[in-house]
């Protein structure tokens, strides 16, 4: 074929663009791209329209080849980018990224991309370099002060990010995540009352829609509660019902009848909460009620500061007879005089898990015998890494909610539990039990800004990553401290 066949068929293309027939676009950019595979141009508008069809995958061959044909071509470059974005792979998006920045630093788009792959990367610091370029550029984009507000509190750095959070809900006050981002800063830090005010807004974010329909029941507002039935409904993870659960009392002294929905696992062990009056597993039926509240909206509506946290500790209790059955299995493998420290690294969020070998310092106290808290999750790393390490892992806890039974049994015969930040942290800190939570560099925002404690357990000590990624570094300083623990057992 010649140049007026190529032409002929490379019109149609655009034709049919015009008249959103992408389908028969793309075939016939196909055919285009056929007759003269050594033309940019139609390798480009290729790859663009099968990223706006969706098909991500094969945009970003088909735009790496328009690349190789016109490798300085801003427009190329940022496509590229946009499908490696799309498919999740922003490491594959940076290179592309950074060079259209370096030949054309005020593309529109070009700037927030990439503080958006740095950001995906663990990269704040960059990111937030981008972020300022795309927000001097688009000074009044809401979704660029937003995101330069994440990169810089990814930095642990709330206060800094507070303006930045404002700014994008002056310019658009509509979206709910700026207001809950801002929410998150102020509770990090500290700022309580302020925090869970703004951390409401995550209610209009469809995320968090899944539990909130109950068709002619209104939402309590904070209006008296006597004589009336308020359901209380789990809305975020197992650790998050534990630690607010201790609200439900507060809602009893108001003279209310309380509901609590739960997830089905913690049915056994939050039977022994105080303040509810009924307990229901999700998917159970409910008996009638007068208003309803997400558990995670009560600290706002009971106008939480941080001097009004409740602190009636311990509010978890374990079953009597298991409590003896298991104190007898603990009492069998440790030695007269021993710390007995109970050790749990997997949680279900992967940044907040400690790879078990970060424990080896803690292996080698003498004077301390650890025992295995984690169920379910994490065993291959106790197969390969226990023996050696010398944890003690107990048989005979079961699945389900008799395992956090079980569980809770198990932290409670401890004289010390260490953990990463999950539910069996929780668990011990409502049980009264001392806790060294390890932290990742950017904790939940619950853990505020205090160096080494937190107003929710009393009895907890954390211990922050002084260092991006380094839990050897953490888990070394909680070695030390349970060393000093150890010795002062023995005096």
């Amino acid at each position: 074929m010649g140049e007026d066949a190529f032409l002929r068929i490379f019109n149609q293309g655009l034709l049919h663009i015009e008249s959103s027939k992408l389908p028969d676009a793309v075939a016939s950019f196909r055919a285009a791209a056929a007759v003269r595979p050594d033309h940019p141009v139609v390798w480009f508008l290729l790859g663009v329209t099968l990223r706006t069809m969706g098909r991500a995958e094969e945009a970003g061959a088909v735009l790496h080849v328009a690349l190789r044909l016109r490798p300085q071509h801003p427009d190329t470059l940022f496509h590229l980018a946009s499908a490696r974005l799309d498919l999740l792979r922003p490491d594959l998006a940076l290179p592309a990224l950074r060079r259209l920045i370096a030949l054309q630093p005020d593309r529109m788009g070009g700037a927030f991309a990439l503080g958006s792959a740095l950001v995906a990367l663990d990269a704040p610091e960059e990111a937030e370099r981008a972020f300022r370029l795309a927000a001097v550029l688009q000074p009044d984009g809401a979704a660029v002060n937003n995101n330069l507000g994440a990169a810089i509190m990814a930095q642990r750095r709330p206060g800094a990010a507070l303006r930045h959070f404002r700014r994008a809900i002056r310019i658009d006050p509509s979206r709910p995540e700026h207001r809950k981002n801002l929410g998150i800063a102020q509770l990090m830090r500290g700022e309580l009352e302020e925090g869970f005010r703004e951390y409401e807004w995550r209610m209009g974010q469809e995320v968090w829609r899944w539990n909130q329909s109950f068709p002619g029941k209104p939402v309590w507002d904070g209006s008296p509660l006597a004589s009336r039935t308020i359901l209380v409904h789990y809305e975020q993870g197992l650790g998050d019902s534990v630690q607010f659960v201790r609200y439900l009392p507060l809602l009893k002294a108001m003279g209310a009848r309380t509901v609590f929905e739960c997830q089905p696992v913690l049915t056994r062990l939050l039977a022994t909460a105080p303040g509810i009056d009924a307990l229901v597993a999700r998917g159970e039926p409910l008996p009638d009620f007068d208003c309803c509240l997400s558990l995670m909206s009560l600290p706002y509506r009971c106008r939480t500061r941080a001097d009004r946290i409740p602190r009636d500790i311990p509010y978890l209790r374990t079953d009597p007879e298991r409590a003896i059955l298991w104190r007898e299995r603990v009492l069998g493998q440790a030695r007269p005089g021993e710390l007995r420290v109970g050790i749990q690294w997997r949680a279900d969020g992967g940044s907040r898990s400690i790879p078990l070998e970060c424990f080896e310092p803690l292996s080698q106290l003498p004077g301390a015998r650890l025992f295995s808290l984690q169920q379910a999750t994490g065993l291959d790393e106790l197969e390969r890494l226990g023996k050696r390490f010398g944890i003690v892992d107990l048989p005979g806890r079961q699945a389900g909610a008799e395992g956090f039974l079980d569980t809770a049994a198990l932290a409670e015969c401890m004289d010390l539990v260490v953990a990463c930040d999950s539910v069996v942290g929780h668990v011990a800190g409502a049980l009264g039990k001392p806790v060294f939570l390890a932290l990742p560099w950017l904790g939940d925002w619950r853990w505020m800004n205090h160096p080494d404690r937190t107003p929710w357990y009393p009895a907890h000590r954390l211990f922050r990553m002084a260092r991006r990624n380094d839990w050897h570094g953490v888990m070394a300083r909680v070695a030390e401290a349970v060393a000093e623990e150890v010795q002062r057992a023995r005096s």
